[in-house]
């Protein structure tokens, strides 16, 4: 009986999103504002503008069970250059029937022909989550649940670089405050066997480099990007420890809006990281399906590939799949025991000018991995 329920919940929340999606063309649309024109080149007739899009919603993961929230995103230029990308500012809130909740906060400006890049994501919440251990091999027992409080902070500011050849370098500061409010029954936390088993304060620096050749930063039909850094934590009342992060995704386009993407994604740390801080398996834009972190290591190793398709001015589909795995170390990753996922997902696009799409996608693993997700732009 306990089964049935389970897979009751899970067909309702797949028809539920799905529902929703199809009754959210008229309020986009009426959400839809253009508050400033703003033309391109002088007596072009092509025109740059800002909108402003917010919608409510539903929607069920593994992480946060039922939810319900309200999200946004604020499309604006910060000048009329050809080459100026869109500066965005997205927020949301979200709260769950197990009393989870969160805030967030994420702006992206873009100025000076888009030389000049700052990014200052804010988030805040609480969360009932899951630690299994370290390693690609951890068992599920039944006892991996805690709560948690945090807040985090970063900024990133990014110019053209004078020594690299790349279209941006910058300077990245984050900060991350972690409050372990309840280890329930997870042994790995009670008996203090892992570094962040009681939560605290961490600080890093460090830099990074970017290449974006992208047609559209929202919706790509084709270009790539490709992203590196590295940030250094040192001790403050936890532990100090360094982290890694390569990120690149291609895009091709068979006609306008069908189109095939990859992203290969690798994220290491080195030192004695808190286990929150450790590279991480899961959510909503790595491995769908799984848990977020329901595999973390010191090393973790990724490819996806996504089949994008527009098949009307609003509506569209994907269908994904991916492989990956978490290690000690690079030397010690295995392919024998690799993770996948795979899934689809609906999608509707509620700012046709800059290809803004809301989307809901269905990723399912072995062991009846199984994660809904619904939010805002593309996985990847």
């Amino acid at each position: 009986m306990k089964q049935t329920h389970k897979q009751i919940l899970r067909v309702g929340m797949i028809i539920i999103p799905i529902l929703f999606i199809t009754g959210l063309i008229s309020l986009a649309q009426e959400k839809e504002v253009e508050e400033t024109t703003i033309p391109i080149v002088k007596g072009d007739s092509t025109k740059k503008t800002s909108s402003f899009n917010a919608y409510p919603y539903v929607y069920y993961t593994p992480e946060t069970s039922l939810a319900f929230g309200a999200g946004g995103i604020f499309v604006f230029y910060t000048g009329d250059s050809p080459e100026l990308k869109p500066s965005k500012l997205g927020f949301g809130l979200m709260y769950s029937i197990s009393k989870q909740y969160r805030i967030g906060l994420n702006p992206k400006f873009y100025f000076f022909d888009s030389k000049l890049y700052i990014e200052t994501p804010l988030s805040y919440g609480y969360s009932i989550d899951k630690f299994f251990g370290i390693g690609p091999d951890t068992e599920s027992t039944g006892s991996e649940k805690f709560t948690k409080k945090y807040f985090t902070a970063s900024l990133t500011i990014q110019v053209p670089p004078v020594i690299f050849a790349a279209d941006r370098t910058g300077i990245i500061l984050d900060y991350e405050y972690t409050e372990i409010t309840d280890k329930m029954e997870n042994e790995l936390l009670l008996n203090d066997e892992v570094t962040g088993s009681n939560g605290g304060h961490t600080f890093g620096i460090g830099g990074d480099l970017v290449w974006d050749s992208r047609d559209n930063i929202f919706f790509p039909n084709s270009g790539g990007y490709q992203y590196f850094k590295v940030v250094v934590y040192p001790e403050i009342d936890i532990s100090a420890f360094s982290f890694m992060e390569l990120d690149v995704r291609q895009f091709f386009a068979f006609r306008p809006d069908i189109v095939l993407g990859g992203n290969f994604y690798v994220a290491s740390t080195t030192g004695d990281a808190p286990f929150y801080k450790l590279p991480a398996l899961g959510g909503q834009k790595r491995m769908r399906g799984y848990f977020m972190g329901r595999h973390r290591d010191n090393f973790f190793m990724m490819l996806q590939t996504e089949f994008r398709h527009m098949f009307s001015k609003r509506f569209g589909y994907v269908l994904f799949g991916g492989v990956g795995n978490v290690s000690n170390s690079m030397m010690e990753y295995s392919f024998n025991n690799v993770k996948y996922s795979f899934g689809g997902g609906l999608r509707f696009r509620f700012n046709q000018k800059e290809k803004v799409n809301l989307r809901m996608d269905i990723g399912v693993g072995p062991d009846k991995n199984m994660g809904i997700y619904f939010g805002i732009e593309e996985a990847f």
